[in-house]
């Protein structure tokens, strides 16, 4: 490894350390940075290297927008104006091989530079003029590893992978703060081969997700598929794990060894967020399995979360639920689209204590994205060909506004066996 200090880096947090860090790279390999605050803007990393923190080193993102990459550096990159976010970053690595982002050092976006007016009543950080997107940005690139170094305040996601294979996140610390809009953990769009381990996120966005968004990529046949992420710890005021968004395929995913606490949805699976001119993506052959649960709602499953409601947005099927035990608030919503069902789906051994749930409403139309909170465990339309095996829901500290166990409606095909609750099912 070569020093980042012997190409001219200060390190004091205060001198602009963008230049010495880029020669550094640019001289090939991987780049050690010793204890220190390294102020920079983005930095863009070469094939068959990368970046080496120390225990106490610290990378910092610049707080002025001219010290990063321009919207249109690479063809794969675009701002994201609906979520008032641009397309700069600190780090990236564009179509490049093997290299690898490791230590036992920091990454801090430095969020509270972008964001600090709180809003009501939401109570998320307002945007102001200007903020980079994806703290750090891989496009188009194969083996990537990013291990052990803690991401801290990212003012938008903290990790992205867009179109890359042979992908290794192990290890790694991630803390945006709740109040941080788009506050997203890692992000996996439209990949293959990937691995994500023993990683504890915080976040105020979703932790983990599974995307397909074929936008701006060159390879446009490029599909998110064969992706383990396990032995993880999870926790969001949003979705601990989201698959969907784009319209591509996400097929071929394992989530194993999880735990999940203080968090809003547990598991969230939707073909097509919001009312965009696209198809959504198709989501199929996807096993989670052997959590525990301290969440407000276990499970999320829908076709579209708002919006018209179009055949096309049906494609969710083989999904495998098993081994998760917990305590919940709201009951889980499973809902597919009119002649057009969820199919597949299996759910066994669930354990989930329900506490709470003075919340929930009867006969709503759950099609609201946030804010479903049905009055039984487990509310199902539009599904068929799908099975619960040995469910147990405890009610012992429930608020009757929950009526039922089981809730379904235009479904088809619905098998229960050995599943125990101590209030009725509506079939």
């Amino acid at each position: 490894m070569i020093n980042v200090k012997d190409f001219g880096a200060v390190g004091d947090g205060v001198t602009m350390d963008t230049a010495a860090i880029q020669r550094a790279i640019d001289a090939g390999g991987v780049v050690n940075f010793p204890p220190g605050t390294y102020l920079t803007g983005t930095l863009y990393l070469r094939s068959y290297g990368g970046l080496h923190l120390e225990m106490g080193a610290k990378i910092l993102a610049s707080p002025n927008s001219a010290d990063y990459n321009a919207d249109d550096f690479c063809v794969q990159n675009h701002p994201r104006p609906h979520e008032e976010a641009s397309g700069a970053h600190l780090i990236v690595g564009v179509e490049v091989t093997h290299v690898v982002i490791s230590g036992d050092g920091i990454i801090d976006g430095n969020r509270k530079i972008f964001q600090h007016e709180i809003l009501q009543p939401s109570g998320k950080y307002a945007i102001d003029k200007w903020r980079p997107s994806q703290m750090i940005y891989f496009v188009e690139s194969d083996h990537i590893t990013v291990r052990d170094v803690e991401l801290n305040n990212a003012p938008y996601w903290s990790l992205f992978f867009h179109g890359c294979e042979d992908v290794s996140a192990r290890g790694l610390k991630i803390y945006t703060e709740w109040r941080t809009r788009n506050g997203d953990g890692i992000d996996i769009d439209c990949c293959r081969r990937v691995t994500v381990s023993d990683c504890i996120i915080d976040t105020g966005d979703d932790c983990i997700t599974l995307r397909a968004d074929l936008k701006q990529l060159k390879d446009q046949t490029r599909v998110c598929e064969d992706v383990v992420v396990s032995n993880c710890v999870l926790k969001t005021c949003c979705n601990a794990i989201r698959v969907g968004a784009g319209s591509g395929i996400i097929r071929r995913a394992e989530f194993g060894n999880i735990v999940i606490h203080d968090t809003r949805t547990a598991v969230c699976l939707v073909c097509k967020y919001g009312c965009g001119n696209y198809e959504g993506a198709e989501i199929r052959e996807i096993k989670f399995h052997d959590f525990i649960l301290d969440c407000k709602r276990p499970f999320f499953f829908q076709s579209a979360s708002s919006g018209p409601v179009t055949p096309e947005e049906q494609r969710m099927s083989d999904i495998e639920v098993f081994n998760f035990s917990g305590k919940a608030v709201w009951g889980s919503l499973l809902q597919g689209n009119p002649g057009y069902p969820l199919k597949r789906l299996s759910f066994r051994n669930i354990n989930v204590a329900y506490c709470g749930g003075d919340d929930v409403h009867e006969e709503e139309i759950y099609r609201a994205f946030r804010n479903c909170a049905p009055p039984e465990a487990f509310h199902l339309e539009w599904v068929a060909d799908s099975c619960f095996d040995n469910v147990r829901i405890d009610w012992a500290n429930a608020s009757e506004n929950f009526k039922y166990t089981f809730l379904t409606k235009n479904c088809s095909s619905i098998a229960l066996n050995d599943c125990q609750s101590d209030r009725p099912n509506k079939m």
